[in-house]
């Protein structure tokens, strides 16, 4: 961990790590007797999750003031019975205690809803972001989340395993963000630490990816206008990024903005004509690229006077 965090700051990358609260090889938790090899407690004495939660504010202290600041505590394994809403609801006090700037996802407490990963509104669950899992969020702009998704099938590294491919990946990425939300893409490493050749591959064609359409996903915000079935929406400061993932027909409709549009055209080059009136936006989208992955048009506004 000492390795890790130092060689993040060294990089100008902020240090963040996962947590799992289920541990079936610790003794304390282990209410079921599937503790691991070696694993056993004395003569007499029963699993403690009182206990066994104290073993875990330990490992909290230990992150945060050795290896620390920390930018994200993302917590997993919280659906297991031994652990409750109570006990989630202290340890984000207890966290938060430790450093006041953390970042602390839903999983934390017993709110999380299912593989959709919204936090359920019946209490008062501690948490700072949803977390969808191997599936794109709903658009949602009233309260964090970031959708957690593999490279591959599986969240470990498995032989053969099935890459997803360029595009898959890029789609996942812009739906991702044009719903406001964050984007957590999975990589494990192999048994010898190394990331397998064609996923590094992978990573590498997304970063160049980025290097030409950055602008339209960094520092931006998903919408305003709602995803569609011609693709999503994204926007910084005075600027609107049309991702056009499904680019069937001739034009596209969108709902009135209070802005005037000044110009319309493509990200990379080439005027895109539109119409606006009170009743809507209308867009001619003959002239982009049907075979692109997300054909982008930027939308640039004028003041509202």
């Amino acid at each position: 961990m000492k390795e890790l965090s130092e060689e993040c700051k060294k990089q100008g990358i902020v240090f963040c790590t996962y947590y799992s609260i289920l541990d079936w090889y610790q003794p304390d938790y282990n209410i079921n007797s599937r503790g691991g090899p070696g694993y056993r407690l004395p003569d007499g004495e029963k699993p403690d999750m009182d206990r066994y939660t104290k073993y875990i504010y330990a490992h909290m202290k230990e992150l945060i003031q050795n290896y620390g600041p920390l930018g994200i505590m993302w917590y997993d394994g919280e659906w297991e019975d031994p652990w409750t809403h109570e006990r989630g609801l202290k340890l984000y006090d207890y966290v938060r205690g430790l450093q006041d700037d953390i970042i602390i996802n839903n999983r934390v407490d017993k709110g999380r809803k299912g593989m959709e990963g919204v936090t359920l509104t019946d209490k008062s669950y501690a948490g700072d972001f949803d977390t969808p899992e191997q599936e794109v969020g709903k658009f949602q702009t009233d309260r964090p989340w970031e959708t957690c998704m593999t490279i591959c099938q599986q969240w470990s590294w498995k032989p053969g395993d099935k890459l997803k491919s360029f595009d898959e990946t890029i789609r996942i990425l812009v739906e991702t963000v044009g719903g406001d939300g964050n984007l957590l893409l999975n990589v494990g490493p192999m048994p010898d630490g190394r990331i397998e050749p064609r996923q590094v591959e992978r990573l590498r064609e997304i970063g160049d990816w980025f290097e030409l359409n950055g602008e339209s996903i960094y520092g931006t915000r998903g919408g305003p206008f709602k995803p569609g079935k011609w693709g999503v929406s994204t926007s910084k400061e005075d600027k609107i990024y049309l991702h056009i993932l499904d680019p069937k027909g001739n034009k596209i409709e969108l709902p009135p903005l209070p802005n005037q549009i000044k110009n319309c055209r493509k990200l990379h080059g080439g005027v895109v004509n539109f119409t606006q009136n009170k009743n809507g936006i209308e867009l001619d989208i003959s002239g982009i690229d049907k075979k692109e992955v997300d054909s982008i048009i930027v939308l640039e506004l004028a003041a509202i006077k």
